[in-house]
């Protein structure tokens, strides 16, 4: 079968990575339905021309009608924060949502879904070792329902695979991208040039649009059953400062917070919130979670999917190029 003449689903086509996402599907070939929350959404997000579909996941009664006739299903769309407070609606969103997608898929002989997971769902190690798709995950407990909604999501999707629904799951890690919109002279000002302190972390960033190939080749390369991870460089303080000075002129911190002091700071921010009727940003379950190293391998996806990361040098070079008057 040609890929010209494929159809797919893509729900979650307002995020970043859907609205990015939804070009690099057209030319390839396919043909796209995207998918939407709202028809505001939809006016905002959606190139001319493009079959689209409003609805929301908690409310399925669109389903059946944006599944009809795809060969191919890329499922995105979820409720992302990292914030507590959330639990149901982030349940109803991520993880009922998933299964309604799944049954939708499978009364419309979907051949194909692929699940666009996270690597909060692969978890996280405590010695800095590097995480792979068979790591067990270990993130429940943090007052984090995010994490644990979409693992409890790529259980479903997994389970559901089989002759008639091949379903792949991809994990990104955290996406940069170049701004949708050009920066003006007065957001470059707001740029600080110094930071008054940190704490030790260990995350991993990968370039949007990387991640874009990734999924395009787990659409025809992906092995049913199977997830790949699409991560980037893994980051320690060190490499962050030194490619804040380089491209950015931000001088290095020179107050390093230790991180049994995260707790008691995450405590009042917490109890600030709650005085001004707000979900903190900030919490006890992340400072918790600090002690983590997000640290992983995508050796898999390069073997299997042909993935191959920028230098995370290269993806901020192409990015501030892109950003006129911004002197580097």
């Amino acid at each position: 079968m040609e890929s010209k003449k494929r159809k797919i689903l893509l729900t979650g086509a307002s995020g970043q990575l859907g609205r990015r996402l939804l070009p690099a599907l057209m030319s390839s070939g396919f043909l796209v339905r995207a998918h939407y929350r709202t028809p505001e959404r939809a006016r905002k997000y959606c190139p001319a021309g493009v079959d689209t579909v409003c609805g929301d996941l908690i409310e399925p009664s669109w389903l059946d009608d944006a599944a009809a006739g795809c060969d191919i299903v890329i499922h995105g769309a979820a409720k992302v924060s990292l914030r507590p407070g959330q639990n149901d609606r982030q349940f109803k969103i991520n993880v009922e949502g998933t299964r309604r997608v799944i049954e939708a898929c499978a009364r419309n002989e979907v051949r194909r879904l692929i699940y666009i997971s996270s690597v909060v769902t692969v978890g996280a190690s405590e010695d800095g070792s590097l995480l792979d798709e068979n790591a067990t995950f270990n993130l429940a407990g943090y007052n984090i329902p995010y994490a644990e909604t979409k693992h409890q999501a790529e259980i479903l999707t997994l389970s559901a695979n089989g002759p008639k629904l091949q379903v792949i799951v991809v994990n990104p890690s955290i996406m940069i991208s170049a701004p949708d919109r050009p920066v003006t002279p007065k957001e470059l000002r707001k740029i600080p040039r110094f930071m008054p302190a940190y704490f030790d972390f260990a995350i991993n960033v990968v370039e949007t649009e990387d991640v874009i190939k990734g999924i395009l080749a787990a659409v025809d390369r992906g092995r049913p059953g199977q997830r790949y991870l699409l991560t980037g460089e893994n980051l320690t303080p060190q490499r962050v400062f030194e490619l804040a000075k380089k491209y950015l002129g931000i001088k290095k911190p020179r107050l390093k917070i230790p991180l049994f002091f995260l707790t008691p700071i995450a405590t009042i921010v917490e109890v600030v919130s709650k005085i001004k009727g707000e979900r903190p940003k900030f919490h006890r379950g992340l400072a918790r979670m600090a002690r983590l190293k997000f640290f992983y391998s995508c050796d898999k996806a390069r073997r299997e999917l042909g993935f191959n990361p920028k230098p995370l040098e290269q993806t901020i070079e192409n990015i501030l190029s892109g950003i006129p008057g911004l002197k580097k």
